[in-house]
């Protein structure tokens, strides 16, 4: 569903503000790199997506390219995080296998952890570089996955890591799917026949299952999972399931910040704020606003969850096992309510600026100091 209408207060209406976003860059610190200032216009349910159209865009890209050159700032430090990164090194193997178990005896997922994020960070590099030597990497990693996984199982991660292998492995491939050699039917059809059904069982679960409400955060992250899977393989279904789980059900925003887990570790507040900005920033790459769903509520539990981060002490709602102050979430929500919105967001702000150069993440796709912020 696309949205027609913004619920936020703004000075300007979503039509200005679109109108007028190309030239807002000049006066602000934070301008995303993942997608052009504007969404693009909503194309008509029939058509094909936008390719690349997932996290990054075409617009997006070029924008990023032109920050390589960038000698101060955050971008300066960033962008050696990125070149510095061991996923980022062109030339690193593959390791497939064909009975992928996310948990228990035989847990062998960090494999393929290992090589989502490998594959993704190589074919940014690419695209940034020109060097080709980091697209085969990529393409070959995402071809022998695609070439040997069969089958997924162990409980209970696979309540989780299966959402997020979906949407990490769909934006690497996004990348490079026009690169020569890279088998795209094949991806596609491991992401819908291996990836896509544990997620489909999970969101089609009973909501008194005790199994499927684990935690917010497995639930967004095949969310996430099922949007990237649409976008890529332009199954309009999956697209409108994912964004209308959204829009249509309050219970899974209302949750934010206050996930499962939340009372013993903050990290877990911080992971589901990143899948669920994951998941507005791909959808607004193909001109589906849901950043603005529930009255901005991605910003209010970002600045929430900030504020515990800043003032642990005042915040007791939230656990103090472990913070995430320097998450990659912090800077694909400060691009968007700030810099894209002019709305305030103190807390995620300053959090945003400490994270500068974190040097990527597994539960979300990292490298935000560079891939996310101008």
């Amino acid at each position: 569903m696309v949205m027609s209408s913004d619920p936020v207060t703004t000075k300007s209406s979503r039509r200005s503000f679109l109108r007028n976003a190309a030239i807002v860059g000049a006066g602000v610190s934070a301008v995303s790199l993942l997608g052009s200032l504007a969404a693009p216009q909503a194309r008509a349910a029939a058509a094909a997506y936008a390719h690349p159209g997932l996290l990054h865009t075409s617009a997006g890209i070029a924008a990023l390219r032109t920050r390589t050159s960038a000698t101060t700032g955050p971008w300066a430090s960033g962008w050696n995080a990125v070149k510095a990164n061991a996923r980022s090194q062109a030339g690193r193997s593959a390791r497939p296998v064909a009975a992928l178990n996310t948990g228990g005896t035989g847990a062998n997922y960090s494999q393929l952890l290992d090589d989502a994020h490998t594959a993704y960070q190589n074919a940014l590099l690419w695209q940034l570089t020109g060097n080709t030597a980091h697209a085969n990497t990529a393409r070959d990693i995402l071809n022998a996955w695609s070439q040997t996984l069969t089958s997924i199982s162990g409980q209970p991660e696979i309540g989780q890591t299966a959402g997020i292998y979906g949407f990490v492995l769909a934006n690497a491939a996004e990348i490079v799917r026009d690169h020569a050699g890279f088998d795209v039917q094949r991806f596609g059809t491991m992401l819908t026949s291996v990836l896509y059904p544990a997620s489909d069982a999970y969101l089609a679960a009973p909501l008194d299952s005790c199994t499927p409400r684990y935690a917010t955060n497995w639930e967004l992250s095949h969310i996430a999972s099922v949007l990237a899977i649409g976008l890529f393989c332009d199954d309009t279904a999956k697209v409108d399931r994912a964004t209308t789980l959204i829009t249509a059900t309050p219970r899974i925003m209302n949750l934010v910040p206050y996930v499962w887990d939340g009372g013993h570790s903050d990290r877990y507040s911080v992971t589901g704020l990143g899948l669920l900005a994951v998941i507005c920033e791909m959808a607004w790459s193909q001109g589906r606003d849901l950043y603005a769903s529930h009255g901005n509520r991605l910003l209010a539990a970002s600045e929430e969850v900030a504020r515990f981060e800043l003032e642990p002490s005042e915040t007791p709602t939230l656990g103090t096992w472990g913070t995430s102050a320097t998450s990659p979430a912090w800077a694909i929500i400060h691009d968007h309510y700030v810099t894209r919105r002019g709305l305030s967001a103190p807390h995620t702000t300053t959090l945003a600026d400490r994270a500068r150069a974190e040097g990527g993440g597994f539960d979300q796709l990292g490298l935000g100091a560079f891939a996310y912020t101008l």
